[in-house]
């Protein structure tokens, strides 16, 4: 290790407890990092600490990359658990590499005992430190919130990948036509035969969310034509039986179809999203 970059160093650890609350007192009432203002003074003082003692174990590693990874994990971590966004999670970074070289200089280390040139290697060293560490917290940072949204979508992403479920279009068009059709001859023979409004129609929420699941908003045309088949039935063989529960009925549909196929579109936007930044 050359001189100029182990007397950096050393300055570094014998005062990253002061280089640690001066940064601390900077993050907590910075504009740009509003989250850390809610937390208690010496955790934020202690994760500078950490930060500021890194700069030895890279400096003696035969991979320096490596050495960071321990710090960025445990870094990411907390912001994410503190509920920190990814932005000021960097900016934190970017006012630890900031305070610094402000301290340094405040201490005139570089000007009386550094030329130029170990200035300047100095400065490249820390650099090289903060974009390590940057990388792997965004890193990290974006494997919690994968793992957070395969945990919180984790039933429905298996209901959607399901063999059974996921076939191929024209299987579920055909799937799909035999269970409408099976809704209509349902309805002709209890409206009909029967002359009854039971709750068979029940049975028409397993088409309207099936479609729903495959096609999204799209599925809603399926809630509409069962909505307008059970209306149409009971305006045609049930006219002495009011119409106010197939109106109820004819609305659910729509609205269970329409909002389940709102809720599915939103999965798959975040689905792409979420494949997108996997391959980032």
């Amino acid at each position: 290790m050359q001189a100029y970059a182990a007397k950096l160093i050393d300055l570094i650890e014998l005062k990253s407890g002061n280089i640690a609350k001066q940064w601390a007192t900077d993050v907590m009432k910075h504009a740009r990092t509003p989250s850390y203002s809610s937390l208690p003074l010496d955790r934020v003082i202690e994760r500078g600490v950490e930060f500021y003692m890194l700069f030895r174990q890279m400096s003696l590693a035969d991979n320096s990359y490596e050495a960071a990874k321990n710090f960025s994990s445990k870094y990411a971590k907390n912001c994410y658990r503190e509920k920190i966004p990814l932005q000021e999670a960097v900016y934190a970074l970017i006012l630890l590499r900031r305070n610094l070289w402000l301290y340094a200089e405040f201490q005139g280390v570089f000007v009386s005992a550094l030329e130029m040139h170990q200035a300047v290697e100095s400065l490249n060293r820390t650099i090289l430190m903060y974009d390590y560490v940057s990388y792997q917290v965004i890193e990290k940072y974006q494997e919690l919130i994968h793992d957070a949204v395969d945990k919180k979508l984790g039933s429905i992403t298996m209901m959607m990948n399901n063999p059974v479920v996921n076939i191929k279009s024209i299987y579920k068009s055909g799937l799909m036509g035999i269970l409408l059709l099976v809704s209509c001859i349902l309805t002709y023979y209890y409206h009909a035969t029967l002359g009854t409004g039971v709750i068979f129609t029940h049975l028409f929420y397993i088409p309207i969310i099936l479609a729903s699941i495959w096609w999204g908003k799209k599925g809603i045309f399926v809630a509409v034509f069962l909505a307008v088949l059970i209306l149409t039935s009971h305006a045609l063989f049930l006219k002495a039986v009011p119409f106010l529960d197939d109106l109820i009925r004819s609305a659910m549909f729509v609205l269970t179809g329409g909002i389940v196929g709102w809720l599915m579109d939103g999965i798959k936007k975040i689905e792409d999203l979420y494949k997108t930044t996997i391959k980032i």
